[in-house]
């Protein structure tokens, strides 16, 4: 089988599988939620989440590096390394969760007061979701690695269930508290899946000794990579993190609320890039260990992930003014239906921006920080200085920022193109 057949045939599985879970979480996220859940809590969700995400990182970078050398590993079929790295590398990430942990503990309650949110339990669980969720993609990794994209549709598939059984449980006597004791409890399902999958890996008998270290000879260029994950990921998250907090203390609750169900719309956008990054990283790393090109690939998710995306936002413009004031507990929000278009259009193109930085990694090119971490900081300054007055201020920002991401991403791959030109005519 070609790479870009196994390639196609691959994310159509997963994308198929992982549609049927995303339409129980839309489902929860667009009708279960803001049914059961006050209109200045929903507004709390965002910026709790987003604080967790960001103390997330860390968890996050791990995530990253040991991903791709689980990949690599994989793609030589060198299974002692990547057993003895697995094992490290939950142990390493369990650490930095309990170290983020206690990071968050003196935070929470400035943190609870500053968002409305009554109930300190609440943040301690939205940090604890978004640790465990960035911890997640660890477990997922080597999935991917070993490309069970069978198991690991399987792992969403029965994920999205259990979201919605402990949502209708817990939303109505907890509230907030409750919200995420659904996501802990989706997330929690994924993982045990996981290692039920990967149970014979986990076991393995060989690699428990000499051989479980033999990976740490491969410490030294795996924290150069490190760095560069690092540095890309921090920077990353600010501005996800400065608009979740604008939206939340500069705006109405109304507008927050509103902003909530709005993403929960703009969210579906990232479906499809989600899934194309997932199949894409493994392949991309493989290619790379055999000296191949994945440019091909790489410009077929571009274009997919971004023609989807503006294909969704075109649905939302017509639908949702229809829609919105036909569902129970939306009145409030019927004014901002078409909002969720404009911002599907913004998800569209920063998703399609991370499919290429999501490449990028997966071949050890790190160009794009160049253009990368001032778009980021200079968008994060942005929100911050003009992000108040009203919901839609905040998204002529976005869109902004996301164009002119894009746009250096469109920059850089025709001057990559140009050069790799210049280089064939030499």
């Amino acid at each position: 089988m070609t790479q870009a057949k196994g390639f196609w045939l691959s994310l159509l599985l997963v994308f198929c599988a992982m549609r049927l879970a995303d339409a129980l979480n839309a489902y929860v996220g667009l009708w279960v939620i803001p049914a059961r859940l006050a209109q200045g809590a929903l507004g709390a969700v965002l910026p709790l989440m987003s604080f967790g995400a960001f103390l997330a990182v860390p968890v996050g970078v791990l995530a990253t590096v040991f991903s791709r050398q689980l990949c690599a590993y994989a793609a030589a079929g060198d299974a002692e390394r990547a057993r003895g790295l697995l094992r490290d590398a939950l142990g390493a990430t369990a650490l930095v969760f309990l170290a983020a942990m206690a990071v968050a503990t003196p935070c929470l309650p400035w943190l609870c007061g500053l968002l409305r949110v009554e109930c300190s339990a609440a943040g301690y669980l939205a940090v604890a979701y978004g640790l465990t969720a960035a911890f997640a993609p660890l477990f997922l990794a080597a999935l991917q690695a070993l490309r069970r994209f069978g198991a690991l549709a399987s792992a969403n598939l029965l994920a999205a269930p259990v979201r919605l059984a402990a949502m209708l449980l817990l939303l109505p006597g907890l509230g907030l508290s409750g919200y995420f004791l659904g996501q802990l409890a989706s997330i929690l399902t994924t993982i045990g899946v996981v290692c039920w999958a990967l149970r014979g890996l986990l076991r393995g008998g060989a690699g428990r000794r000499g051989g479980a270290k033999a990976w740490r000879a491969d410490l030294r260029p795996m924290a150069r990579y490190a760095a560069k994950v690092a540095l890309a990921a921090a920077v990353g998250a600010v501005p996800g993190l400065v608009c979740a907090f604008v939206v939340r203390v500069r705006l109405p609750d109304v507008e927050s609320g509103a902003y909530y169900l709005l993403t929960r719309f703009s969210e579906i956008a990232t479906y499809c890039g989600s899934t194309v990054s997932l199949v894409l990283f493994p392949f991309a790393v493989a290619a790379r260990a055999r000296g191949e090109d994945s440019a091909a690939l790489r410009d077929g998710a571009l274009a997919a992930t971004l023609g989807g995306g503006l294909a969704l936002a075109a649905l939302f413009w017509f639908l949702l003014p229809w829609l919105f004031p036909l569902i129970p507990g939306y009145a409030a929000y019927v004014p901002f239906a078409r909002l969720a278009a404009y911002l599907t259009l913004i998800t569209a193109c920063n998703v399609a921006a991370a499919a290429h930085f999501s490449h990028a990694q997966a071949r050890d090119d790190f160009r794009y920080l160049l253009y990368y971490i001032p778009l980021s900081l200079g968008a994060a300054a942005a929100l911050w200085a003009f992000g108040g007055g009203t919901l839609l201020r905040v998204l002529h920002l976005l869109l902004a920022c996301a164009l002119a991401q894009l746009a250096a991403v469109g920059a850089e791959l025709l001057l990559t193109r140009k050069r790799n030109a210049c280089h064939d005519q030499n």
